[in-house]
């Protein structure tokens, strides 16, 4: 099938869809969502910077009853660790994504994105 015989549309879902999936899969084991793994991973800038996620006072308070961040939103030692160790896994999920994508055309496929996003808010 030539990818092109289907509008942008489909297949923007259908790759958000299996980024959703995939990354559920990634962090299942552990008893993550994905919005854990954003407050964990924004923690390392700070606790301030847990302050811009809207919803995520439930990823918030297991983090915490985890040992992983202080009710102020600052990392442990041991949210550090696990930190790290969720990285490296977001990361290895990250690379099979964009597995085939030289640098150049992930760059271009992201521009492309942003241009068509451009023009549609534009016109609201």
């Amino acid at each position: 099938m030539d990818p092109l015989d289907k509008p942008i549309g489909f297949w923007l879902k259908h790759l958000h869809n299996l980024l959703e999936d995939g990354l559920t899969r990634v962090l299942a084991d552990r008893g993550l969502t994905r919005r854990h793994w954003q407050a964990l991973n924004t923690s390392r800038h700070g606790a301030d910077t847990l302050k811009v996620f809207d919803g995520a006072a439930e990823a918030r308070a297991d983090l915490v009853a985890r040992g992983w961040i202080t009710a102020d939103g600052t990392l442990t030692d041991e949210g550090r660790t696990a930190r790290t160790e969720i990285a490296e896994r977001v990361r290895r999920f990250r690379d099979l994504s964009v597995a085939g994508l030289t640098n150049d055309q992930y760059a271009d496929s992201v521009r492309a994105l942003a241009t068509m996003a451009g023009n549609l808010e534009t016109a609201r």
